[in-house]
């Protein structure tokens, strides 16, 4: 009866992949009805812990693994007794275990990944658009000429990094409910992000944090520069409301601080899109020579991951080489990407600048009413 139980489940799972690879108009539903319940129930209870649990689930998750490995050697030895109805409860456990992570992972995160994404739902008519280098580099502009204006506005130490005194968990989760208040998907109740004890292996990854399903925690790198840490967890709280797409999460992170009203998240989420649209303009730029406004020695020196002082932290701690670390976690996102329909993989995460590009058309220029292949620029602010 349990074997038919189990694999009814798993079928049924399966089915509901199935069914959201097929179906964009059940994940959309799935998105806006059922999903909310796992960070208004779930995410709730998860944040009454003051650690990340999401963190404590991977090591758990690990000696798991391990553990069933040795106990499917052990089974070829120990034939009968006490011995081996243990190591079958065990193997019994696990493979439940199995199904369980296959349902939470499809609830949580696989049908996510064929939902509707941020530009289709709320900018519809924006998203079947072509933008051209002009477009580019105005967008380019402003957000360079905001970077270069906010620098000399913020705190910064004897050495001159920044310094941030606020609650900057509390500023994402006021910041996100506020552009909740224009976008519905991202209204309602989010959970304090939390720090990642092992950040220096983060950081090894070159990541800045990670949306969790199994805890639907919000966990962030805590070893990285501080100006960072304001746009990530904008994004990583992003990934709560079902937006699963990094190019997602990155748009509504560099939204939700921009019109922040701490000096501090603007400039934050300003500088996360940054290298995105400075690479893009490089591209263009190739092609021809524009009049574009510099970056100043200020925001350049604060467009940094780690520290170096921290760097040198994270290299005297290391276990494995850094090189070996990212390869793999690199190699790891590229692939879980590619299975969930992300078919460009990692490189999806500068699609974000075709958002920029789509959201403020209407702003700095007015695609719409343009018939000569270049947008008319607008006077307007962003904000």
């Amino acid at each position: 009866m349990r074997k038919k139980i189990w694999a009814t489940l798993l079928l049924l799972t399966a089915a509901v992949n199935v069914l959201a690879w097929n179906s964009r108009a059940f994940c959309d539903w799935h998105v806006r009805h059922l999903f909310p319940l796992s960070v208004n129930v779930y995410g709730r209870l998860m944040s009454v812990f003051p650690f990340s649990v999401g963190e404590g689930m991977i090591v758990l998750a690990v000696l798991l693994t391990a553990a069933a490995a040795a106990a499917c050697v052990l089974r070829i030895f120990v034939r009968k007794g006490r011995g081996r109805r243990l190591i079958s409860f065990f193997c019994r456990a696990y493979v439940w275990g199995f199904l369980l992570v296959f349902m939470i992972m499809t609830w949580n995160c696989f049908i996510l990944y064929h939902a509707s994404e941020f530009d289709e739902t709320y900018m519809p008519d924006r998203a079947q658009r072509t933008y051209t280098d002009r477009e580019l580099i105005q967008v380019r502009n402003h957000i360079v000429g905001e970077l270069n204006a906010l620098a000399g506005e913020l705190q910064r130490d004897e050495d001159g990094f920044l310094v941030c005194r606020g609650d900057i968990r509390q500023g994402a989760i006021d910041a996100m409910q506020g552009l909740g208040e224009e976008y519905g998907l991202l209204s309602g109740y989010y959970p304090r992000a939390k720090g990642i004890a092992a950040s220096d292996f983060l950081s090894q990854q070159y990541m800045m944090g990670y949306y969790f399903p199994f805890s639907m925690e919000a966990n962030y790198n805590t070893s990285m520069y501080v100006v960072n840490v304001p746009a990530t967890l904008c994004h990583e709280l992003a990934h709560l409301k079902g937006f699963i797409y990094e190019d997602d999460a990155n748009f509504i992170g560099y939204l939700a601080c921009i019109r922040s009203d701490d000096t501090f998240f603007r400039y934050s989420g300003y500088l996360s899109v940054l290298g995105y649209v400075e690479k893009e303009y490089k591209k263009a730029s190739g092609k021809q020579e524009f009049d574009c406004p510099a970056i100043i020695q200020a925001v350049k020196a604060d467009d940094i991951f780690l520290t170096e002082e921290a760097w040198e932290q994270v290299e005297e701690k290391a276990v494995v080489e850094t090189a070996v670390v990212k390869a793999a976690s690199n190699q790891f996102t590229q692939t879980t990407l590619v299975v969930n329909g992300v078919s460009d993989g990692m490189k999806s995460y500068s699609r974000v600048v075709q958002l920029l590009l789509e959201y403020y058309d209407g702003i700095l220029y007015d695609s719409a009413v343009d018939y000569n292949g270049g947008a008319i620029l607008v006077e307007a602010s962003a904000e």
